[in-house]
């Protein structure tokens, strides 16, 4: 497996910090930009029509990559340099954690370094996006999130035969990886690649729960417990596609919170 670092076309990056500023996005999702760029007002922007709105965030963002050009090339360099460490030690890791051999897989891997604080990632093309104002341990940290992403849906659709336009948001498969990604990092050696953050899925996921578990700790058995990498695969869907409708009624609770 291989990865390397570039600076993300601003055009692009710029379609997806709109898709979160539509009329109706919840607030946890618009807000993450208004944080990350204390100079764009929050209050004016959802006051205006959504072309209008549009109009401002796109000046605004204008300045803002102008301004920052220097640091996302200087934070690319930091990012590249620090993922250097640990690149050698991907394919060991991830063997053990899928249960297969993962040396001649995914060696077309781009990590985009830009403006956008939401990173998100292309499945088929085998990239992500991350936000150049993390520091250099969060962003390495994205980036095993990620990787873990491409790794599951590669053996996912080994197994399943399925179509790979079904992984993405809103999807059950999707939100299935959103979960076991977290359960697959922390449940072996990738774990200890890097020191991890206190979150690395969706922070509502932590204190979530089905039947009175924690969904992390229901997965963590069944990954524990697996005979193979396709039997958790087998459990896990089994069991969101039981408790689906509660999980994405409590995802829209924690959604409409800032």
């Amino acid at each position: 497996m291989k990865l390397i670092w570039r600076h993300k076309d601003f055009d692009d990056d710029l379609d997806f910090i709109l898709f979160h500023q539509k009329d109706g996005t919840p607030i946890w999702w618009q807000k993450q930009l208004f944080k990350a760029y204390p100079d764009l007002d929050y209050e004016y922007a959802i006051s205006l029509s959504e072309s209008k709105r549009f109009e401002y965030i796109t000046e605004q963002m204008k300045i803002q990559a102008e301004k920052r050009k220097s640091v996302v090339d200087n934070s690319i360099k930091i990012f590249s340099d620090k993922w250097s460490e640990i690149s050698g030690k991907l394919n060991g890791v991830y063997n053990y954690a899928f249960d297969n051999d993962c040396s001649d897989i995914l060696n077309d891997m781009v990590a985009n370094v830009g403006l956008n604080p939401i990173c998100p990632r292309d499945i088929q093309n085998h990239s992500f996006d991350v936000y150049h104002y993390f520091d250099s341990q969060y962003a390495i940290t994205i980036a095993l999130h990620e990787i873990t992403h491409f790794v599951w849906f590669y053996f996912w659709n080994k197994h399943f035969k399925d179509n790979e336009t079904e992984y993405d948001f809103p999807s059950i498969k999707w939100l299935l990886s959103e979960i076991v990604v977290e359960t697959i990092i922390r449940n072996s050696e990738i774990n200890n690649l890097i020191k991890q953050p206190q979150y690395i899925a969706y922070s509502y996921f932590y204190d979530m729960t089905i039947n009175g578990e924690l969904i992390f700790d229901i997965m963590k058995k069944m990954y524990l417990n697996r005979t193979d990498i396709y039997d958790f695969m087998e459990k896990s869907f089994n069991w969101i596609k039981n408790n689906e409708s509660e999980l994405r009624e409590k995802i829209a609770v924690a959604e409409s919170k800032e």
